[in-house]
């Protein structure tokens, strides 16, 4: 009974597969656009199995014709402009049985894409299967749409925006601790965990008056002091398994017989209770000072911005509440989320780079000296000494990593019910696309299109575009303003109304640790007792860095060569 019910299945589901990729290409077809057709739709779940295979089929047979490495999620950071190259386009479609994706390299449509309006007067919005991985834990200010959008953007950007001198002094303070800890221990190996570590301590802070000083992950954990080490490593875990918590609800993942998979859903349930404990601690701290105050203090963080807003608070003046309390939680995941993983790792990438790139380190540091003189750059300000030192040296090295290695790859919209016209750059005809179409912008595929990075006067091989070089966005001496690439070819926090709340932020963060790193230290490369030279070192890290493959955040899939800290001589 059981096989001809299994074979009729099959053959109804390959005959609809075969159909819905025959319509699919008849709507692609006509438009003169290049396109690959590839067998499934690169979403989580491809993740866990046929992505992995076709990976290993490459490596063992040594495919090399795009349609292979589209199959991949990591073909762009591997790949980069290559595939544009191959057909001489910077636009094309890969077409599923189910979807068709729009992958663009083109700035112009980009802009329209990200900061355009569709036919009912709305942004475009986002995939459904992207808002389920970013909403995981309640709809937020990047899942939602419209005017449910503009409710939680009013929410928290304006606190966002007042907290730059708190996360001023805070990445400050993260840092001294930091060495202080590095000094003591003589330990001489640095990771990424250590500056994770560090702006998971500006976000707790500047967004939650959470007070963490700064420790290794594994002291934190050990010492559990407070519950911090419990929530650190709820973090740590969640992240790392980050998409087996968004394919699964974690009471199924807890059940199943993987640790791995069970420590994820105990993660994602961890974080769920330590949310639901600040929001209740919040909420009992503005209860009383509703009885002793008129209204929010000028001072609230981002949690009493967001717990107000839910109304849920004892003499709350709110008519209507503007968030549930699963909102809260998923705005509060979003911003530690954004806060701290994705600047931590651009944070860790710039240091690697100025360890294989050392006369940048002398550059930055005669930058640092001459701002600040003999003053203690522990006594400095967001007020008083931001804007002299980013627009220099330490700009330059943050928007050269992001440039080369930005947090996340691509950015994905979708065209509503009706047909859209998009430009294209340069003297190309606009595009006339149908409905139901996903745009895939590739970010490094757009800050490597040699088309708007070659520097004028200057060949593809002369600018350099695959490498390190800060120098480019350095004000050339007839004036005393940054490089502006071509609109639209440098978008790593995205752009529009729609771009990342937490730009500045970030940049203020970035800029005051490596105030307070390259102020007092060097970073070099480890030479494990001399086994091993600078420059194997340091091929050694480029190659790690072409390695480099999407999770939440665009990180290394191995392990990156041993750095240490050293006072500057």
């Amino acid at each position: 009974m059981l096989t001809p019910l299994f074979l009729t299945t099959a053959l109804l589901f390959m005959g609809y597969t075969c159909y819905s990729l025959h319509t699919l290409l008849c709507k692609v077809r006509p438009l003169g656009i290049p396109y690959f057709v590839v067998p499934f739709y690169p979403g989580p779940l491809t993740r866990i199995f046929p992505i992995p295979f076709v990976n290993l089929l490459i490596k063992v047979f040594g495919l090399t014709h795009p349609r292979f490495f589209l199959m991949t999620s990591d073909w762009q950071v591997r790949r980069r402009c290559e595939v544009y190259r191959f057909i001489r386009s910077d636009i094309f479609f890969t077409v599923t049985p189910w979807k068709v994706i729009l992958h663009v390299a083109d700035p112009d449509m980009a802009v329209e894409v990200l900061a355009g309006k569709g036919g009912n007067g709305e942004l475009y919005t986002r995939p459904d299967v992207y808002n389920s991985m970013l909403g995981l834990f309640g709809e937020n200010v990047i899942t939602a749409e419209g005017a449910v959008w503009r409710d939680h953007r009013k929410i928290t950007a304006p606190v966002i925006g007042k907290s730059l001198s708190v996360v001023w002094e805070e990445s400050l303070t993260q840092i001294q601790q930091m060495i202080r800890y590095y000094d003591k221990h003589e330990a001489i190996n640095t990771s990424y965990r250590d500056f994770r570590r560090a702006t998971l301590g500006v976000i707790a802070h500047a967004g939650f008056s959470k007070v963490m000083e700064w420790c290794p992950l594994t002291t934190a954990i050990a010492n559990e002091k407070d519950g911090e080490g419990s929530y650190q490593k709820c973090l740590h875990v969640l992240f790392e398994n980050f998409m087996w918590a968004v394919i699964a609800p974690s009471w199924i993942l807890e059940m199943l017989p993987f640790k791995a998979l069970r420590e994820a859903g105990g993660a994602a349930n961890n974080f769920r209770f330590f949310m639901n404990e600040w929001f209740e601690e919040r909420k009992t701290k503005i209860e009383l000072d509703n009885k002793t105050t008129l209204g929010p203090s000028s001072k609230a963080d981002l949690m009493e911005s967001l717990v107000r807003s839910s109304g849920l608070d004892k003499g709350s003046t709110l008519e209507t509440p503007l968030l549930s309390k699963s909102e809260v939680i998923g705005n509060a995941f979003i911003f530690i989320l954004a806060g701290h993983e994705t600047t931590g790792h651009t944070i860790a990438n710039a240091i690697y780079f100025l360890a294989m790139y050392p006369e940048y380190q002398v550059r930055l540091q005669e930058e640092i000296d001459s701002i600040l003189g003999d003053s203690d750059h522990n006594q400095t300000s967001y007020e008083t000494h931001f804007d002299a030192l980013s627009s220099g040296w330490i700009a330059a090295i943050m928007f050269e990593t992001l440039r080369l290695i930005p947090g996340a790859t691509t950015i994905s919209r979708q065209i509503g019910p009706t047909p859209r016209t998009f430009p294209r750059a340069g003297s190309q005809r606009p595009v006339t696309l149908p409905p139901g179409i996903e745009f895939w912008i590739q970010i490094i595929c757009l800050s490597h299109n040699p088309k708007y990075w070659s520097q004028p006067g200057k060949t593809e091989a002369e600018s350099a575009i695959t490498e390190f070089r800060p120098e480019r966005w350095l004000p050339k001496s007839e004036d005393n303003t940054m490089f502006k690439p071509y609109n639209g070819s440098y978008i790593p926090f995205s752009i529009g109304a729609r771009g990342c709340i937490g730009k500045k932020f970030a940049h203020v963060e970035f800029t005051a640790i490596i105030l307070g790193l390259f102020r007092e230290m060097s970073v070099e490369f480890d030479s494990c007792g001399g086994r091993k030279t600078f420059d194997e070192a340091r091929l050694e890290c480029l190659a790690e860095i072409e390695r480099f493959e999407p999770k939440i955040t665009l990180q290394p899939s191995g392990e990156m060569p041993g750095i240490k800290w050293v006072r500057r001589r």
